[in-house]
Formats: structure tokens, sequence, C-alpha cells
């Protein structure tokens, strides 16, 4: 009995269609590098369409994620080919990542479609890396590409790596340390404990395993400028795509942005999103099987070939399909984001840790006549990082931990009087000030049942020197008021009855981001930082609200 043999049933997926060969070919870049092409193709057909997944991680493997999913496609009618790309394991040439996806892609995708067993039409797929060389392949050679599956990716970058402005450390630092030079290295031959803290940030790299080239040049390119632009695949002309994504997924909110790039293009976007997160996405859950990643995701794209690509299969009951956090079904929707009924909910008064009394609060009335709330951020005590959309293990946790600290403030509504969904953005807009001329605000969004523990649910960051969206700073005056957006990406969650919302407000959030060092200091350069005093207004004048959507929830109380 072979792996797949064992897999299939715990995917509840139909016999196998045919048996499949597999080999390995050499494909030749246009200046001669040659990458290793692993082919698996099935026996019972002479030419039909075929599937590219092209990986930094490995093809050949066979406990591999794409292993399983180029066998499982091939033995369902599709030839499969996972290409290791350029300076990664089998195939020649230097890894610089995401820079030569676009021309290697566009020369694999040629290929592919002269090949004698395929008949000229393409689809791309992949998970994280995967998936944007999926689009940077699709951009570069669109007519051959039928179809793309994006699986916790995103075309756009820039937002990854720097949301809000401030550096995506654990998720920049984790990846370049253990993707090593050619294969692999595991996080036992890294020390990311002494790096994650190591100042200047910049140098972390060579503390955790060595110099990284790659991830000094993202910290060189804090903002959306060529640099990031040079790689950014175009989503124009796409054709019809499925977008995986999960709700504490580090790519959740530029795959958002794809999706509702793609809808408006007029393209054929269906979205999937799960209570998933990146780093374990494949660990199967306690809990009912149909949460469980590869048990929904294989059979979508499935599915999807088969739309697209095969005999023609069932059409999807809708365009968008979540599973809400804390419920227990899967659901349609008709679009995303839902056309729900926007609330807005405005910090009031007494928002001091340890609010567990509900002192801090969340309502929907604006305020009046109150004062604001202080507290000091010290970049040699951050906040620490509990659960969210990481690289590494994140997800729900409960974070009472962190909101026990004096430098978190918290914010809580009152008990829902009926149970809700509450599904799409999150965003706060903050009235602040601070003593420094450049520092952090962060947000946390945490849902509080009714019974049982809290959990969170989406967060977000700003670094108040790229307020303005250019690529010159903005200083702050200190002790003066603005208005600062926080964009808490989104997320779905079924509300109970007497369940609660609560809004975190801090400045740090660490090492998930970097430390703001409180001064006008490049943070990516900075050996230390000071002591910034916060304060954060919510008064008529700087009425600073969380922004949300809520559904009826016709699922029962």
């Amino acid at each position: 009995m072979n792996l797949l043999s064992l897999v299939r049933p715990l995917l509840d997926l139909p016999p196998r269609r045919t048996t499949t060969s597999d080999e390995t070919l050499w494909v030749e870049m246009p200046d001669g590098t040659r990458l290793a092409t692993r082919v698996f193709r099935p026996r019972s057909r002479e030419r039909g369409p075929a599937l590219l997944l092209r990986t930094p991680y490995g093809t050949r493997h066979w406990r591999t994620p794409l292993f399983l999913l180029a066998k499982l496609c091939a033995e369902a009618g599709y030839a499969s080919v996972v290409q290791d790309v350029r300076g990664r394991f089998a195939s020649e040439g230097r890894f610089h990542p995401f820079v030569h996806e676009a021309a290697d892609g566009e020369r694999a995708v040629h290929w592919l479609a002269e090949q004698p067993w395929c008949d000229g039409r393409v689809a791309l797929a992949g998970f994280s890396y995967v998936a944007f060389s999926a689009w940077a392949a699709r951009a570069a050679a669109p007519e051959p590409v039928r179809a793309v599956i994006s699986g916790l990716g995103a075309s756009n970058l820039h937002p990854v790596f720097f949301p809000g402005g401030a550096f995506s450390l654990e998720t920049a630092l984790r990846w370049s340390a253990v993707v090593g030079e050619r294969e692999g290295l595991t996080e036992r031959q890294v020390d990311l404990t002494r790096a994650f803290p190591f100042r200047p940030v910049r140098e972390a790299d060579r503390v955790a395993v060595r110099e990284r080239p790659w991830y000094r040049e993202w910290l060189d390119h804090p903002r959306l400028d060529d640099y990031w632009s040079s790689f950014r695949p175009s989503l124009a002309g796409a054709p019809a795509s499925l977008l995986l994504a999960g709700w504490y997924d580090l790519f959740l909110g530029p795959q958002l942005e794809d999706h509702a790039a793609l809808v408006a293009g007029g393209a054929d976007a269906r979205l999937v999103v799960g209570p998933w997160t990146h780093g374990r996405y494949l660990r199967r859950e306690a809990s009912p099987r149909r949460r469980w990643f590869g048990h929904v995701v294989v059979r979508e794209i499935l599915s999807f070939l088969d739309r697209q690509l095969g005999e023609g299969g069932s059409e999807p009951d809708s365009p968008v399909r979540v599973h809400p956090l804390a419920g227990d079904a899967w659901r349609a929707l008709p679009a995303w984001p839902t056309a729900g009924a926007e609330q807005r909910l405005h910090l009031r008064s007494g928002g001091r840790a340890n609010t567990l009394s509900g002192d801090g609060r969340l309502s929907p009335q604006s305020p009046g006549d109150e004062p604001p709330d202080r507290f000091s951020y010290d970049p040699d005590d951050p906040v620490p990082t509990r659960g969210g959309p990481l690289l590494g293990p994140g997800g729900a946790v409960d974070p009472r931990s962190v909101e026990a600290r004096d430098d978190v403030l918290c914010y809580t509504g009152e008990p829902l009087e009926a149970g809700a969904l509450l599904a799409g953005p999150v965003r706060a807009r903050l009235y602040v000030a601070s003593s420094a001329p450049d520092t952090d605000f962060t947000a946390r969004l945490v849902r509080i049942p009714a019974r049982g523990e809290p959990s969170n649910l989406c967060e977000g960051i700003a670094r108040c020197r790229w307020r303005g969206g250019g690529l010159e700073p903005l200083w702050l005056e200190p002790d003066t008021p603005l208005a600062l957006e926080v964009d808490l990406w989104a997320t779905c969650v079924r509300l109970r009855r007497g369940d609660r919302l609560r809004l975190e407000v801090s400045s740090s959030n660490f090492p998930r981001f970097d430390r703001n060092p409180n001064t006008r200091e490049d943070p990516a350069r900075a050996q230390g930082g000071v002591t910034a005093q916060q304060t954060v207004l919510h008064d008529a004048q700087h009425p600073s609200c969380l922004t949300l959507s809520l559904l009826e929830d016709d699922a029962g109380p």
C-alpha cells in the first residue's frame, strides 16, 4: 500500500481514474540554465491539459505537499509538472527569491504547452511562494494559461513584508534562515531565538545562520518602490482563478486584494477561506474533518480543474465559500466583502490595561468630553507576539497575558443580544499623539465568548513615518494629535448571544513586527531606541473608532 492509497480515503476522494508515469526532465532557460522538472502523466491519455507548479521547496521527496497534489491531479487525468525554480535543489543557477520567476516561468509554460502529451492548455497552481511564481508565469505567458490556483499566496509581496509600513520580522527572518542557499534547513539548524531580538535588525540574518542578501534588500526598500514593482506580476486579463486563503494566514490581506482586482477585471474568481494559518496549514485540526485543509482544498482544486479544463465539473454553489471562526459549517456567500451592515464602534473612556471589569468600552454611541488614555512604549520591552498570522506557529490564542501589560489598552463592547456573523474588512481609526518623532500603533480584535477563553481574530499596525503613503517619511510633531488608520485586514467569525468584542491598542507586537526605536533613525539599522509616551484620544473632536460589518446569523443562537 502506497501513501496515496492512505491519503485518498482521508480526503474522501473518488477512486483514482488512471495510473501515472513519473519522469524527470531538464528544461533549458533562455540563458542556458537548466531547471529540474518532474513530470507525472496519466497513462490512459495521449494528449490533454497540464498543470504546472514551480517551487523552491523541492520535488523529490514523496512527503512534500506538491508531490502529493501532482500525483492526485495526474490520477485525475491532468499531466502535472513540478519544477525546481532556479538555484534550488537539482536546478542550476543561483537562487534569488521572486526575481527570476516571470522569465523562467514564461519559458516553462511555453515548454509545457509544446509537449506532445499536452494539448496546449495549461493551468498554474501553488501555495505560498509557489502561488507567487504561478502569477508571475501567468503574467509573462498569458496565452496558454487557462486557469490559476493561488493558495495562501499573493501577487503583491510588499504588504506581506511591510504591512502598515512595519517590517514583518518573524516572517522574513524565519523564511530567509530556513530556506537555505540551495536546500532547506530545519529550525534546529538556525538560531531564531537569538536572532529575533538582535539589533540592528538588518544583521539578524547572520545571527540566525548567515547573511542572506535578499533579506537585506527587503529591509532597504520599506516602501512600495521600483524594487517591489519590478517583479510584481499584473493580474490584468487573468483567466479563471481559484483563491484559497486562511483567516490567520500572513498573505490574507494582499490575497483578498488580488480577489477584488480579479473580480473588478471581470475574471471568474472563486474564493475559499478557511480557519487556517500559514505555517501549520497542513496539520489536521482536532475538529470536524471538513475543516481540515487537505480535505477541503484537494476537492476544490480537482473540481475547479474539471470545470476549467476537464469534462465539466459541477458548478459551485456560490463564488465565495468561507468557514467562520468559532463556527461549525461552511457558508456560501454571494461576494466578498459581503454587503453587510457596517458598524462603527467608538473607543470610550477608561481604556487602561487590566480592563476585565469593562471600564474601557467599545460603544456605538459617539464620545463626548472624555479624557485620553496614555501608556509608555519601551522598545527594549515590547509587547510579545501571541498567535496571529505567522510563518511559524500562530493562529488563535488566549490573549489575556498580553492584555495584563501596562502598555496595552483594552476597549470592550457590550454582550451581544443576538447571534451575528462578523464578516468583512476590519479597520481602526485612531486619534493618537506621541512624544517621539516616529512610532508605531497596533490594534488587535479579540472575541470574548460568553463561555470559554477569549481568542484573537485579526490585527494590524501603522508606522507613523509612512502614514502619508509616499516614499519620504513624515515626522510627528511631539504630543500633537493626528488621525491614524490601522488596517486589521479581515476576519469572519460566528458570534453568539452574550459574546463580546474587544480592541487592544498598543505600540508593538514583537517579533511579528520589528520594533520602532521611536527616533528618526532607520529601524533596520538602529542599535537601540528611546521610550515614547503615547496618547490615544477619544472625544467629540477625536472620535477614535473601529469599523466592521455584522450580518444576521441564520445558524442559530
